[in-house]
């Protein structure tokens, strides 16, 4: 057995070691934290090997600490004390039922937007107070320090490294005439050259937003500015003014008052910006308001018609006319990468009239098909892109990982990973089946069972990863074999397997059968292991078409969005082209088991490929290569680019995973005309 490394330590082998101590024997440890003492064991041999010492003194009837060992745990266990004590308070500040929700905003957006709004603020953040206060300067929380808020709305961006912002709507600009207007025409347009400035009153927040303009800032220096909002309709109504306002406005300014209103042509919209402290736990709930107003704006049902343009080009590739992408059947986490992405392209395909490149220097080649093949694992997908016989391959963590270490020759790589099809942060998604008859209760009663899995999935090394947890190994301590859920529930109804490891969707539909039960979570709720799905290409199709894995890393984008935006709706779509129940996909996306869907190449990807790479050399036809260097994000980085979206924020944010809103400068509408001619 290797010797484990410093980086390997965690804070459980210091609290076992404690624990061992406190009890005087390995037994009592076990029982005092639950674990095996085999278990325990493990983790005290694996420490000691570390720093190279002996940590307990081990005699008949008594086990206590070395002088090193003691030394060892009066200058670590206070950090472990410390971590666990900051998990129960921030467990604790996010359930936070009662107390008051500070939001600070100008004085326009609390009179007239928010009034509009406050229903889904409320269902937002639900069981909060809360609390308004007005913020006289728009640019940001320049005075933070002295009134302390958890939101801020305001119609400044301000994009600063102590929050996160993002825009939640866009109105546009009315000039408002309160009585006879010479400016009433039949148009209902008017620039803002046409209007005399002298004749105009404004409120300061909108004075603000104009001045931003150079060539109206002078123009505006003379201008009579007010701050309150009620103060300026009373003024202006009195005095026969005019005045700028945006258009959440109008309703109730024509409600009080008998008024002309015109849309200004050629001013900046006044957007609503939302900011949050960046490490808050409001976080989470924010992005679902944000969510709220995306899916306002962008539901597939009531999207305007607006053109989705994409360059066309004559291909050089008219050998290559068909971009073929493995996907492993039964597995929901590659669907809309798969079948999903598949009818993005089949519809951009579709508009054919649609050829003027809007793009500077950048074509994107349609002239292929997109094929979807189905495998049975992710063995046989990477044996057939070695053979040259797929060009894109979607793949969970062990299949990945086995991808990398067959197309890694020392100088290159045969295939680049560049993308994530989808992934689970939090871990919670895989559960143990059992026949109802099944006398096994723990994990300790796996041992010599056969047990079944689909082969290369998640599912697959969470029982590889739970045997070695239990100090016991999975190809020696048991027989493993390689399932779909429908040949495991058979398995299952016949006994000729005592166990099948499989995501909580597939276990919920097994569940359902009479003679199925599920191993009690308690035995395997310490275990939480993050998991992504990752999109590999080989590398001299990604040199021979590139333009064509621009396409598709384009439509992936697309297809998440379209798929957050109205879940139960493309489900429905995509489920009619393969054998899956629609209220399948729907429970494996929903937020409660943590499966999301985001393509960015996160840091934490990398790590994790890194770690399992290291964990798992030797096994499942896994060697050590240079995961750093397989991942390649150059082209998703383009694509971002193209669609006016900030790839370093989604890379290295997890908010987004929360909420739809990908296109946080709302750039998206004008690039989906396509999508809704023809559903």
């Amino acid at each position: 057995m290797n010797k484990i490394k410093l980086e390997d330590i965690t804070l459980n082998h210091i609290k076992i070691l404690k624990a061992v101590d406190d009890c005087g024997s390995f037994s009592k440890a076990a029982q005092k934290l639950g674990y095996s003492q085999a278990l325990i064991s493990k983790k005290v041999k694996q420490i000691e090997d570390c720093f190279g010492v002996v940590l307990l003194n081990r005699s008949p009837g008594s086990i206590c600490l070395t002088n090193k060992g003691k030394k060892l745990i009066s200058q670590t266990i206070n950090v472990v004390e410390t971590v666990e004590n900051l998990q129960e308070e921030f467990q604790a500040t996010f359930s936070a039922e009662g107390e008051d929700l500070i939001l600070g905003a100008t004085n326009l957006i609390l009179e007239v937007w928010l009034k509009q709004y406050t229903q889904r603020f409320q269902l937002c953040f639900a069981g909060r107070n809360i609390k308004e206060i007005t913020v006289t300067n728009s640019i940001f929380f320049s005075n933070s320090q002295a009134i302390e808020m958890d939101l801020l709305l305001n119609s400044c961006s301000g994009y600063k490294e102590e929050h996160h912002c993002t825009r939640l709507t866009t109105h546009k600009m009315l000039l408002v005439s309160f009585g006879a207007s010479k400016y009433l025409n039949e148009h209902s347009l008017i620039k803002i050259n046409d209007i005399d400035l002298a004749e105009i009153v404004l409120l300061d927040d909108i004075h603000q937003e104009l001045s931003k303009n150079e060539y109206l800032m002078n123009k505006l220096s003379g201008v009579k500015v007010l701050d309150n909002y009620q103060d300026l309709l009373k003024y202006a109504s009195e005095n026969q003014k005019l005045t700028i306002l945006p258009d959440f406005c109008q309703a109730d300014i024509t409600s009080q008052y008998k008024v002309l209103t015109l849309t200004i042509q050629d001013v900046n919209e006044y957007g609503i910006y939302l900011h949050v402290p960046r490490f808050s736990e409001l976080l989470i709930s924010a992005e679902s308001l944000v969510r709220s107003f995306r899916l306002d704006r962008h539901n597939l049902d009531s999207l305007p018609n607006i053109n989705l343009i994409l360059g066309s080009c004559s291909s050089k590739e008219d050998n290559n006319n068909i971009l073929r992408i493995g996907i492993q059947s039964d597995s929901i986490g590659q669907f809309v990468a798969g079948y999903g992405t598949k009818h993005i392209s089949d519809l951009q395909r579709a508009s054919s009239s649609l050829e003027q490149p809007i793009f500077k220097n950048i074509e994107i080649n349609r002239d292929f098909e997109l094929q979807i093949l189905p495998f049975n694992s992710g063995e046989q997908m990477n044996r057939q892109m070695k053979r040259g016989e797929l060009d894109i391959c979607i793949l969970d963590d062990i299949s990945l990982l086995n991808n990398g270490s067959q197309f890694f020759d020392d100088l290159s790589f045969g295939s680049k990973l560049i993308g994530i099809a989808s992934y689970n942060l939090l871990g919670q998604d895989i559960n143990i089946v059992l026949h109802k008859d099944s006398s096994i209760n723990t994990v300790q009663e796996l041992k010599g069972k056969r047990i079944s899995t689909l082969f290369g999935s998640n599912a697959h090394r969470f029982i590889i990863t739970l045997f070695d947890l239990y100090d016991m190994d999975v190809s020696k301590d048991c027989r493993l074999v390689n399932e779909n859920p429908r040949k495991a529930s058979k398995s299952l109804a016949n006994k000729t397997i005592d166990a099948y490891v499989c995501c909580h969707t597939f276990a919920s539909i097994l569940e359902g059968y009479a003679f199925v039960k599920k191993l009690p979570l308690s035995q395997t709720v310490s275990l939480r292991i993050p998991s992504v799905r990752g999109i590999v290409c080989r590398s001299q199709f990604i040199k021979e078409n590139p333009k064509i894995v621009v396409a598709y890393l384009h439509d992936l984008v697309v297809a998440n969005y379209w798929f957050n935006s109205s879940p139960i709706q493309a489900a429905d779509l995509l489920t009619k082209m393969i054998d899956v129940r629609t209220a399948q996909v729907n429970q494996f996306f929903n937020p409660v088991f943590g499966n999301r869907i985001d393509p960015t190449l996160k840091p934490q990807w990398s790590w994790l490929l890194k770690t399992l790479n290291r964990r798992l050399e030797g096994k499942y036809g896994i060697s050590l290569f240079d995961v750093d260097f397989w991942i390649d994000d150059y082209f998703l980085r383009l694509v971002y680019n193209l669609l006016n979206l900030d790839y370093h924020f989604h890379q290295v944010s997890f908010a987004s995973e929360f909420s739809s809103s990908y296109f946080v400068e709302e750039q998206f509408s004008r690039h989906m005309k396509v999508l809704y001619d023809k559903l």
